[in-house]
């Protein structure tokens, strides 16, 4: 009886999985339409707290290649305004999949001017034009020669901006609504508007010059990001008493055996440039060093260097711990911490 049980439950099983395999293409669309339906309605700005403050971590990686991170990019949301610190490659993908409505972002904010850390404008600037139907264009600062670099984007992407109003028509992407325009900014206050301040300080990152990062105070929280830098004690007071220290990191026992290997295997250019960037670049100890000296709530590590396998990051941070005693934590592309008070803090992933 057992038998025959099984051998019908067998048989309709068969049955199912026919009329499955004949009727997949249907299946199929309707999974995908679906899956429209959830994207295209998806408001991540609902599910973010309106009283938090909100630190989005659109690209977490570095130059070297990586499949896991996009380059440089890290965006604040503060009063329902989205505020984008650098722009490197991916990122700007990882900002739409990440559900960021891109009429909220009031502009770029740029930390330094290696290619790293702007060279996912281009792309992202025409996400935004289009993905809007955006009236003025992407707002972006940084140091003094930032605008060659927003002024060249343009330059470059001018054939293609004819080609999409010809095709989709000036009410989907007006004309006035191309590109970017670039502002010179130096340390000091940069943005001071419905509560929400944003302050720019001088890092060390020789020769790199100009070099800033950025401090953001709003409704009684605030996050300090360090962009690329060596160690300097200006770090600390630029973070002094911020809830979230946002810092790059640099492993350099990881660097050393790159450069090392590099060397061995008859690399000697690429050792050179291994060699190099330990020197202006912040250690994970050092950023310890400066979460305490500042009184941060907590420390955040990004532009990772080198990107490691999951199961091997818990290494990246060498002795931080040690010398920290507060919460730290090594980012993810579309990684989000939200700020609820001091010591609250709150981590979701919005591309898992």
């Amino acid at each position: 009886m057992r038998k025959q049980w099984l051998w019908a439950a067998l048989g309709v099983a068969g049955v199912a999985g026919g009329v499955g395999y004949v009727k997949r293409d249907a299946i199929a669309m309707n999974l995908i339409q679906r899956g429209a339906d959830a994207a295209m309605t998806r408001n991540v700005m609902a599910g973010l707290s309106a009283d938090q403050l909100h630190v989005g971590f659109c690209g977490t990686g570095s130059p070297l290649p990586s499949r896991e991170r996009a380059a440089a990019c890290t965006v604040v949301i503060a009063g329902g305004k989205l505020f984008v610190f650098d722009m490197g490659g991916g990122s700007g993908n990882n900002l739409s999949l990440m559900g960021m409505p891109l009429d909220k972002i009031v502009g770029v904010w740029l930390t330094h001017l290696h290619s790293d850390h702007f060279e996912g404008l281009g792309p992202f600037t025409l996400q935004r034009w289009a993905g809007s139907s955006a009236k003025t264009p992407l707002q972006v600062f940084g140091p003094e020669g930032v605008m060659e670099i927003t002024e060249g984007l343009n330059a470059v992407y001018r054939i293609d901006s004819t080609y999409r109003i010809a095709h989709h028509g000036e009410a989907v992407v007006p004309q006035s609504g191309f590109g970017m325009t670039g502002a010179a900014v130096s340390p000091g206050v940069v943005y001071d508007t419905d509560g929400i301040k944003i302050t720019a300080f001088a890092v060390d990152h020789d020769p790199i010059k100009p070099a800033l990062g950025y401090r953001v105070d709003w409704n009684g929280k605030s996050v300090t990001i360090s962009g690329d830098t060596a160690f300097t004690p200006a770090l600390a007071a630029a973070a002094k008493d911020s809830d979230l220290f946002v810092s790059e990191l640099l492993s350099q026992r990881m660097v050393k055996i790159l450069e090392n290997t590099s060397r061995k295997v008859g690399h000697p250019n690429r050792a050179k440039i291994f060699s190099d960037i330990q020197n202006y670049h912040i250690s994970p100890e050092q950023a310890a060093d400066v979460a305490k000296a500042a009184n941060v709530g907590m420390l955040a590590f990004t532009h990772i260097v080198p990107s490691v396998p999951k199961p091997l990051e818990f290494a990246l941070t060498g002795d931080a711990a040690s010398r920290y005693s507060g919460p730290i934590k090594i980012m993810h592309d579309g990684d989000v911490i939200s700020i609820s008070g001091t010591g609250k803090f709150t981590t979701k992933n919005l591309l898992n």
